[in-house]
């Protein structure tokens, strides 16, 4: 599935590009006894029937769970358990261990002693790399000023579309490598927004890094929800 990015610089010019990661290469891999590189697969290993809630419904305590769990396999279901899937979506579910409707996210916060200090709605974040207000660019950085600063924990590729977003994308790379700097991304009117790449998803700072090579480039949108600070 291809990913897009709403794009402004500091000419007005806006575009939307594509966006990947690059998987890393495995250094170390596991094999089989005639040598064969080994593959991973998601296993199904029970339904809700066969959770802890599900028995806990059906058996009504702990002491019957263990009862039919020395008799037999309940948390086993013969048709699904060891089922290949392919992906999973998140669901929220009642206790009756049926689909929840309008669900709202409360986090509680504690103190040190775990006593429950108060309770309020997580609001979740709409993603806006793609709304109709374009990411800006802010100011330079220099990467010598910013490397102790904050923590990059994801980086994504910027990819042209067409031959205007290569020079687009291009002009960028070469300007930010002369200068040995990172640009500041941001979202919103005025650019100070952080970014949010999916609905529900956590806010970045964006940082780009740019590298050049002859008339091949490399755009790289560092993200960054973590800061040094002094003790």
């Amino acid at each position: 599935m291809k990913r897009y990015i709403n794009l402004m610089d500091e000419k007005g010019r806006d575009a939307k590009l594509l966006f990947s990661t690059q998987p890393k290469e495995k250094k170390v891999f596991y094999v089989g006894e005639k040598g064969v590189p080994t593959q991973s697969a998601r296993i199904l290993k029970t339904t809700l029937r066969g959770s802890y809630e599900g028995l806990l419904t059906k058996f009504g305590n702990n002491d019957k769970i263990a009862e039919a769990l020395v008799k037999g396999d309940p948390e086993i279901d013969v048709k699904y358990t060891g089922m290949k899937i392919s992906g999973t979506t998140r669901l929220f579910i009642t206790q009756e261990l049926k689909p929840a409707r309008r669900v709202t996210i409360h986090e509680i916060i504690r103190d040190a002693q775990g006593e429950k200090k108060m309770e309020r709605r997580i609001l979740e974040n709409d993603s806006n790399i793609l709304d109709e207000i374009p990411l800006l660019l802010g100011q330079n950085i220099k990467k010598s000023a910013l490397y102790n600063k904050v923590v990059f924990v994801k980086k994504y590729q910027l990819h042209h579309v067409n031959g205007l977003t290569f020079e687009f994308l291009y002009d960028m790379a070469k300007e930010l490598e002369k200068t040995q700097s990172l640009r500041i991304v941001g979202a919103g009117k005025n650019g100070k927004d952080p970014l949010v790449f999916q609905d529900g998803g956590k806010k970045y700072r964006g940082f780009l890094e740019g590298r050049t090579q002859g008339k091949k480039y490399l755009l790289i949108l560092h993200l960054s929800n973590l800061e040094f600070k002094d003790i």
